[in-house]
């Protein structure tokens, strides 16, 4: 039977997560065969960012007919059922306009599933979680904490660069993996956190602000490149203190400003 695992990449869009899987699948020493399902391939939520988030219930739905395609693939490969499998593609390529390659050298071969997608939110991990534990199969993340501001730089060389106020958007409201603020990412903490702790972290969080303000200001063409970019943090700070606020954050007091800079 062959083992499969999901591989869910999570970072904002020039982080290098499809740098990855492409270096990844050309290993040569690797002992098992990938599959790259690549979001910007099938759904193309980057660029139509807006079109996905305002329509009623469109971007939701496009992300759960490809989860619910990969789960039946995912399914007939353990089974190495080859006419359902097959199906499943044909279905796929009519659906999503673009093949997802799987051979029958992966058909004979353990297999890791790359999930190539921005993955900001913890809800949309869940669904992948619930998946690998539905099928009995392997699962990770793989987090790509790349700083805004090479996100951005990074962007602006591709051919063909997505707008810049998605890439801000997704970063203000990127919630990072954190094994102290939630369970294995499935339920937050239900005690909300003190109001002496919320004041400490807020206090560190604007120490971190600052920081990234000064280093930033060398490299900011125009003061109104700036303040947008102050205006970016300012989001993203008020983010972090909200999912902070809700969880019983067991952090002690030496090791506090390291873990809220890396929330943040």
């Amino acid at each position: 039977m062959t083992r499969v695992c999901l591989n869910v990449l999570l970072g904002i869009p020039g982080s290098g997560k499809t740098t990855y899987c492409q270096q990844l699948a050309v290993l040569p020493s690797r002992s098992f065969e990938v599959v790259h399902v690549c979001y910007d391939c099938f759904i193309k939520i980057d660029e139509n960012y807006d079109k996905f988030r305002d329509a009623s219930g469109l971007y939701k739905l496009h992300r759960h007919k490809l989860l619910s395609h990969v789960e039946r693939i995912i399914l007939h490969m353990k089974r190495n059922d080859q006419p359902k499998l097959q199906e499943v593609l044909a279905r796929w390529s009519d659906e999503f306009g673009h093949e997802l390659n799987i051979s029958t050298q992966t058909m004979a071969s353990d297999v890791v599933f790359l999930i190539d997608d921005n993955n900001y939110y913890r809800s949309m991990r869940t669904e992948w979680q619930k998946i690998a534990r539905k099928l009995s199969i392997g699962y990770f993340e793989t987090f790509f904490d790349t700083s805004l501001s090479i996100a951005v730089q990074r962007n602006r060389a591709r051919a063909q660069p997505i707008a810049e106020e998605v890439i801000n958007h997704m970063w203000m409201r990127l919630e990072k993996p954190s094994g102290k603020l939630y369970d294995h990412e499935l339920e937050p903490a239900v005690q909300p956190m003190k109001q002496s702790t919320v004041h400490k972290i807020d206090i560190i969080l604007r120490k971190l602000i600052s920081k990234k303000i000064g280093e930033a200001r060398e490299s900011m063409v125009s003061s109104q490149q700036l303040q947008s970019y102050v205006k970016v943090l300012q989001e993203r700070k008020k983010f972090v203190l909200e999912q902070i606020r809700k969880c019983e954050l067991n952090v002690s007091e030496e090791k506090m400003d390291r873990y809220v800079e890396e929330l943040f």
